[in-house]
């Protein structure tokens, strides 16, 4: 079922796409039935009927064994069983996947997993701190990247910072080493974590205030490589909050980058810069080198202009939706995009998303295979070549629009 929205609301029922799915479905029913090849009507019905329950069981059987494992994970077992754990988790969400293909439901359990896992990360953490984690602030642990905007893949790096209460300068030694365990711990649970991007790097923790004077002075007087690690911080997704400062930190950041119009300029000016992946003559853009050399990069030419015109289009606009998919409701609701640009921006990342599922689904999450980010363009039919290269020309109008937008916001 197309994934489109339709003016008369969120109530899944009411959506244009659910009647056309309904409509469709219903006619190839009679179809099949009034088919001298199909038997009888009677029988059509009920093989229809039949194969709608064995996909309901297989939604709720899966869900069940995620759920199993989300709770085992939670009770903090050895390192090595949480990998196990990590590795079974993904396969169950893939399959899902493969049979269902919702990515909304894939990042919504994927996210579920990445919060379970932040949370036994934490508690593990603080626990082999031994005495010394008494000296342990309230902390706030948040995703920014593809996490940050709650599309969490285990084929992404993830990306994390830390927000803590103030602390005496003694005390930071001990957030120092509860950092690094903290970095050691995702990766030992099988995740790829940014060895930059990652608590482990002083620059990417801190108090309050530590946040507010660094946010202040990369948007004042940074260099253009510190100003692009702030503008990061338009993604973020809550993954350990404590009570209180992860809503904070999110408050005062969000208006000092929605205050600063050089800041967002430099946002728009590189989110337009993005490729859409379709070369002069019209064909796609081809790696030339590395590990992707004469395949399709999906991530830099579709989803990244993608979600960096929705991240930018969301800081624009004052949406505080977290993550793509949300934001394009909310951008309908407050009237910030109209009935058809949402249902195009929406079938836009449906489609994208799909096929970074579906490429991923025969790779391995322990290997984290490089490959695994590119699309082998050969091996699509001329069909398929002609739907990417008509969503990635959608995608160069999004990230048009959006510049219109901000030009049209004034100074």
């Amino acid at each position: 079922m197309k994934a489109l929205v339709s003016a008369k609301g969120k109530v899944l029922t009411a959506w244009r796409a659910a009647e056309e799915f309904s409509a469709a479905y219903r006619q190839a029913v009679l179809d099949r039935a009034a088919s001298d090849l199909a038997g009888s009507g009677e029988r059509v019905y009920s093989e229809s009927i039949a194969i709608l329950a064995a996909a309901a069981e297989t939604h709720q059987t899966l869900l069940k064994e995620m759920n199993v494992l989300l709770q085992e994970g939670a009770t903090l077992p050895s390192p090595v069983r949480m990998k196990e754990l990590t590795a079974r988790y993904y396969e169950l969400l893939y399959r899902h996947q493969e049979v269902f293909h919702s990515a909304p439901a894939f990042y919504q359990k994927s996210m579920e997993f990445l919060k379970m896992l932040s949370a036994a990360i934490m508690a593990r953490a603080t626990d082999q701190l031994g005495l010394f984690a008494r000296h342990l602030p309230q902390m706030a642990l948040i995703a920014l990247g593809p996490a940050g905007r709650g599309e969490f893949s285990p084929f992404c790096r993830l990306e994390m910072l830390l927000v803590h209460e103030e602390v005496p300068p003694a005390q930071r030694q001990t957030i120092n080493l509860f950092c690094h365990t903290l970095h050691e711990e995702f990766e030992a649970a099988g995740l790829a974590v940014d060895q930059n991007i990652t608590p482990r790097n002083p620059q990417w923790r801190g108090s309050l205030a530590d946040w507010r004077e660094r946010c202040h002075e990369g948007l004042q007087r940074g260099a253009k490589n510190v100003l692009i690690d702030i503008l990061r911080l338009t993604d973020l997704y809550p993954l350990f909050p404590a009570e209180g400062i992860e809503q904070a930190f999110r408050d005062q950041t969000l208006a000092a980058l929605r205050s600063n119009r050089p800041a967002q300029a430099n946002l728009v000016t590189r989110m337009e810069s993005l490729s859409h992946g379709i070369g002069l003559m019209g064909g796609l853009k081809l790696e030339r080198s590395g590990a992707g050399r004469g395949m399709f990069s999906l991530i830099s030419h579709g989803l990244l202009p993608l979600s960096a015109a929705l991240s930018a289009l969301a800081l624009l606009k004052g949406s505080n939706a977290l993550s793509s998919y949300d934001r394009i409701i909310d951008l309908l609701d407050r009237r910030e995009l109209d009935v058809d640009q949402a249902e195009k921006t929406l079938e836009v990342w449906y489609y994208l998303h799909e096929l970074l599922l579906r490429n991923e689904r025969g790779f391995s999450i322990v290997e984290h295979a490089e490959r695994s980010l590119f699309l082998d363009s050969e091996s699509l039919t001329g069909e398929e070549r002609q739907t990417l290269k008509a969503a990635l020309t959608s995608v160069a109008m999004i990230q048009r629009h959006v510049g219109i937008v901000f030009s049209g916001m004034g100074e």
